[in-house]
């Protein structure tokens, strides 16, 4: 064992530039949702070039890779998203700049650019520690597997992709979303509703003639912020549920009207003990409420959008069920330090995973606060641990080779 993380700490020691500029590389071509092809294909490229024995793209572009063992281990497949939110307002989002972190209230070097932290930065570990291990010689007895998967942000449709048409899976899965070096086991679910709210229109220069829709839906939403949202329930694995309005649109869409229908957007994380039907009920009651105080309000909770909620859709890996959990913890501790366990408080690809009885893990650098930022970065130092710690879980989990 000491004369492995002997080696894996050598050559990270004598290649960290080289893996600075990789990750750099990637994040100075665009990909955002829908438009990965250019990044997938040069992913697939550079496994090749650093001697993945496979590597390949789909239709959607993700790009897969494998070191092929022995057939006598376990195989880890790691999971990492190429594609990334808007740019939004970030100064040079495509630069990879290298600076002092200082400006982020981080300590150290970090490489700057949109996806740097969700996430290019666990993308491009994944890929080299792979290098490191064909570098290494390392030889393994179970398969070392790479899914750079497009489309997560709108939905998952790459890993869904890789499974489904490419049969591209592992005996462990291991999720790289910014974890800030800890081990994630698992998330809260993910709900998604809307509220129309009816009103009658009429010109804006009389505005009593009419009924503002937009009026009363803010009066929904206050009530929602102010009695619905402090009460949703706590869960001791998944934490508190949480939700937020996030969208409100109004028709006719002009500014000389009064606006004869407002429809707002929900997005709800839940927990066990906050089901679709508690959402959905809740709702209703609120605008039973308020029309009870205002005969003019009218409103409907669309549930086509909750319809297939009902199955809870976090997950979590229990170390009782899944030892590899604590065989994750021991070999992280080797390589690098003792990891707390946690949940991330966003959704993963790791749900899809899951729902198929495989184990999920999550490692990554970077910190959720700074996902979908202007300030979207990736400590170096924690990158370049995240190298040595997927190398050194390849060779517990896959199992090293007799010489």
């Amino acid at each position: 064992m000491s004369s492995t993380i002997s080696k894996i700490n050598d050559w990270m020691e004598n290649n960290q530039e080289d893996c600075i500029g990789f990750l750099q590389q990637t994040i100075t071509i665009p990909s955002p949702s829908g438009q990965e092809k250019e990044l997938g294909n040069f992913l697939k490229d550079e496994m090749r070039q650093f001697g993945f024995d496979t590597s390949k793209v789909d239709d959607l572009y993700d790009a897969m890779g494998t070191i092929k063992g022995s057939g006598d281990g376990r195989s880890l497949l790691l999971n990492g998203h190429i594609d990334h939110v808007p740019v939004g307002d970030m100064i040079d989002p495509y630069s990879g700049r290298l600076m002092d972190g200082k400006d982020f209230g981080t300590d150290g070097r970090v490489v700057y650019g949109r996806a740097a932290s969700d996430m290019k930065g666990a993308v491009a570990a994944m890929i080299m520690a792979g290098k490191m291990i064909k570098d290494l010689g390392i030889k393994l007895e179970g398969d070392y597997k790479v899914a750079a998967v497009a489309q997560e942000e709108t939905g998952g449709a790459g890993t869904m992709s890789t499974i489904v048409d490419s049969r591209f899976l592992g005996d462990v899965i291991l999720i790289g979303e910014a974890t800030n070096m800890d081990l994630a086991l698992g998330h809260r679910g993910s709900m998604k509703t809307s509220v129309v709210v009816e009103g009658r229109a009429c010109h804006a220069s009389a505005p009593e003639r009419g009924i503002n829709a937009l009026y009363k839906a803010i009066s929904l939403i206050n009530k929602i912020r102010e009695e619905m949202v402090p009460r949703l329930p706590d869960h001791p694995i998944y934490g508190k549920a949480s939700l937020v309005v996030t969208q409100i649109e109004v028709s006719p869409k002009a500014t000389n009207v009064v606006p004869e229908e407002c429809i707002f957007y929900i997005d709800c994380r839940n927990n066990p003990n906050f089901s679709a039907e508690t959402l959905y009920g809740e709702l209703k009651e609120l605008i039973k409420e308020l029309k009870a105080e205002d005969p003019e309000f009218e409103a409907v909770v669309l549930p086509s959008s909750l319809i297939n909620e009902k199955r809870f859709s976090g997950f979590y890996t229990d170390s009782e069920e899944f030892p590899v959990v604590n065989e994750a913890i021991e070999a992280i501790t080797e390589i690098y330090r003792k990891p707390e366990k946690k949940v991330w408080t966003f959704a993963t690809d790791g749900r899809i995973y899951s729902r198929l009885g495989i184990p999920v893990i999550g490692f990554g650098p970077g910190e959720e606060k700074f996902a979908h930022t202007e300030q979207d970065h990736v400590k170096v130092e924690d990158y370049l641990n995240t190298i040595k710690v997927y190398t050194w879980l390849a060779c517990k989990i896959c199992g090293l080779r007799e010489n």
